[in-house]
């Protein structure tokens, strides 16, 4: 039987799993395994109602179920290590009534604008999913109005020929409007080749703008 899981190297272990038999509520990742506390905080590291999108916060035994601290880096530690033995994950999801935990992503790829949160993975996963489309990158750019907007990189699968790409953008962002939250669907989409990348290959998306 497959479990979902969630979990970091400086948590050592599963700190959030699906129980081995009974109950599972994809797509949660699970509730607070043995020997774990794991709480969904707002920036201020106030736990937050359940429901509400927050920075996952993760405690347990120093040294067996937490790391003690990064090797001679004390500075990372004391940043990743609250004073009273939370973790800061970096990780956004949020908790339902029941207790069971949901992820929506990394801190880093979140866009914030006018009180909302944009998971920028959720939007790529939409548009990869439509049949034109190869890769996308979703990032923040600055906006008058809302003071960031959502822009989508796509590259395609197949070349399309200038005089279609404005045809093909209103195709990706009417599949978009079909599967996402009006406030996450991009105001800005941009066909590109390719994309800038790492040396591992990864898209480069602070070069995207």
């Amino acid at each position: 039987r497959l479990l979902n899981s969630y979990g970091s190297t400086e948590s050592i272990g599963w700190a959030v799993t699906d129980p081995p038999q009974g109950e599972r509520r994809w797509p949660s990742v699970g509730r607070a395994g043995l020997g774990y506390e794991v709480a969904i905080v707002d920036e201020h590291g106030v736990e937050l109602p359940t429901g509400q999108v927050g920075e996952f916060r993760i405690k347990g035994v120093p040294g067996r179920s937490l790391m003690l601290g990064y090797v001679d880096d004390p500075a990372g530690t004391a940043a990743a290590l609250s004073p009273d033995g939370w973790l800061r994950t970096h990780d956004q999801g949020y908790q339902d009534r029941d207790g069971w935990f949901y992820f929506v992503d990394r801190s880093i790829n979140l866009i914030k604008r006018a009180g909302e949160n944009v998971s920028a993975t959720e939007v790529e996963c939409v548009l990869t999913a439509h049949p034109l489309v190869a890769e996308a990158a979703v990032v923040g750019v600055p906006d008058p109005v809302r003071d960031v907007a959502v822009k989508a990189f796509v590259r395609l699968r197949v070349s399309a020929a200038s005089s279609r790409q404005a045809q093909v953008v209103e195709q990706l962002l009417t599949h978009c409007r079909e599967r996402l939250a009006p406030y996450k669907v991009p105001e800005l989409v941009e066909i590109v080749d390719d994309f800038p990348r790492t040396d591992s290959m990864k898209i480069e998306k602070r070069l995207l703008h």
